[in-house]
């Protein structure tokens, strides 16, 4: 139905040469259906996108031994992305190249590498497409990919001549394209949608039947679908001007969104038009989607193209704007004096009250972190105390030990009992002691944070979980990070610490890390937040 409705607006704009009539208001409904669209797009997009995670869903589930099923597949996921996005697009075409290999199947590996240099050229990139048709095998060609090989040439070398721009390069480029236009119609059947097409991209010469314009004419009588009505629009709207220009690319533009085109030419063409007939806003509008669609397909051509105009159309609306805001503030000049004085008024309080608004809250923010600071202080300081105090006692007692060992030692040695002395050394066990040092240390940890081990655990999967018997002190692995919790994070201090290799503690925290639920960096940080007993919260 809405297809109908569009083909009815093209009817009235076959006669392109007629003077503008009052016809306005169709060409401004086809404008606000056109903006309707775009607010759509995304709807359409949706649509499109769910076709793409079907197959895609489809072809993970292809067996892979099953080749031809994955090309199939394969193949309509690159047309579904086909003028919708470039990069995927790309990609699905190489992989269909990559099975076609595999098939060992050269009419297949030649017409996907047609396929590659129709994507290649529709972003612009010409030495990629030309170095992709240098590898296309004419002799695997049936008649059908013949033509689309010489239609990949003719499009390569006309999109080169309007890259080029220049005297010297872009006559050669239109030859070559109107050389292989001529190749390729002679391969379309008569009367056909593809030759009618081609036929329009001929140059006119005299002797010629028939001109280019009629041929899209001729085209727009029949029933198409509407990718097809909107290359015929955008092709006879290069024969029009006014009004009736606007409505064909209104129309082409239309069409390119329900059908979630992005590779287009339609609505850039239409904003340019737009401007040249100074409606701004419109024209702005309109080249901005323009650019919005070339980046989402990744057209480089496009981009330059839509980047040429842009700024242009951008500066001239601010311009606009600056002139309507001139106008009306000369109009209401005398009128607004009063109000600018009361906004004025207005203003000044509603700052000064901003700042207000602002300071208050900047101290609450001070506030909150000179409470976290304090907090954190707070905890710093008890750790210490508990520490300490800890270590005093602990040295205290090997003080004593040690001036008690000093005076059996001299005793001995001055009576010559070197013997004795040896025996009372060896009453030192330095394993047992560090033993010792270490259940004291994993005690005081534990009465300081006994939710350690607990919120230690919640961080690792279930079967990772590291528990320490009954009536034990904290394993190896505990131990390191209630260091790293006491703020002693290189490994070469926690070796030192606890009598390790280097490499056995950067071992046990690489393991630890690799077995949580959460990333790397969060598992250390989480560890370092785990609350000492009794500390506020933040």
């Amino acid at each position: 139905m809405k297809n109908f409705v569009l083909t009815a607006y093209l009817l009235l704009a076959f006669c392109c040469t007629l003077k503008a009539s009052p016809e306005t208001d169709k060409t401004d409904s086809l404008l606000s259906v056109l903006k309707t669209e775009l607010g759509k797009k995304k709807y359409y997009d949706q649509q499109k996108e769910t076709r793409i995670r079907r197959l895609k869903d489809a072809f993970q589930r292809v067996a892979a031994d099953d080749l031809s099923r994955q090309y199939s597949t394969c193949k309509a996921l690159a047309e579904e992305y086909q003028d919708y996005q470039f990069d995927s697009t790309f990609v699905y075409t190489r992989k269909l190249i990559a099975l076609s290999k595999k098939l060992r199947d050269p009419i297949k590996l030649n017409e996907n590498k047609i396929r590659l240099g129709i994507t290649l050229i529709a972003s612009g990139m010409f030495k990629e497409t030309f170095d992709c048709l240098r590898e296309i095998e004419p002799a695997y060609l049936d008649k059908r990919l013949k033509r689309a090989y010489y239609e990949l040439n003719a499009w390569a070398y006309s999109d080169l001549a309007k890259y080029n721009k220049d005297k010297f390069y872009a006559p050669d480029d239109r030859r070559k394209k109107f050389l292989y236009l001529d190749s390729a119609i002679a391969l379309t059947a008569p009367n056909s949608f593809g030759r009618l097409i081609l036929q329009a991209q001929l140059p006119d010469t005299p002797g010629v039947k028939i001109r280019r314009r009629q041929y899209y004419l001729i085209l727009l009588k029949r029933k198409l679908s509407p990718h097809e009505e909107a290359m015929v629009s955008t092709g006879l709207s290069r024969y029009c001007s006014g009004k009736e220009k606007v409505r064909l690319l209104a129309i082409a533009a239309i069409n390119d969104i329900r059908t979630s085109t992005n590779e287009t030419q339609a609505i850039l063409a239409l904003g340019k038009e737009l401007y040249n007939q100074r409606s701004v806003p419109d024209a702005y509008l309109f080249i901005q989607q323009a650019m919005n669609q070339a980046n989402l397909f990744g057209a480089k051509l496009h981009k330059y193209q839509v980047a040429e105009i842009l700024p242009i159309v951008a500066a001239e609306k601010i311009l606009q704007a600056e002139r309507e805001k001139q106008r009306f503030v000369l109009y209401l000049a005398a009128i607004l004096v009063l109000m600018v004085i009361g906004a004025l008024i207005f203003f000044i309080i509603f700052v000064q009250f901003k700042k207000l608004r602002v300071q208050d809250l900047l101290i609450r923010e001070k506030n909150t972190e000179l409470e976290r600071t304090n907090g954190k202080l707070a905890e710093d300081g008890r750790i210490k105390e508990e520490y300490i105090g800890y270590f005093f006692d602990e040295l205290s007692g090997y003080i004593l030990r040690l001036e008690k060992l000093k005076r059996t030692v001299e005793r001995k040695v001055l009576t010559g009992r070197y013997d004795d002395v040896l025996k009372a050394v060896g009453i030192i066990h330095i394993k047992s002691e560090r033993k010792k040092l270490f259940e004291t240390f994993d005690q005081v940890f534990l009465r300081m944070f006994p939710d350690f081990v607990n919120a230690f655990n919640s961080l690792l999967r279930k079967e990772d979980q590291i528990w320490p018997k009954p009536n034990e002190g904290l394993t190896a692995n505990l131990r390191i990070f209630a260091l790293m919790r006491l703020g002693v994070t290189s490994n070469e201090k926690i070796a030192g610490i606890l009598e390790y290799t280097v490499s056995t503690v950067y071992t046990y925290r690489f393991r630890t890390r690799s077995k949580a639920i959460v990333q790397s960096d969060e598992f250390e940080s989480r560890i370092m937040g785990i609350r000492l007993t009794g500390a506020n919260e933040s």
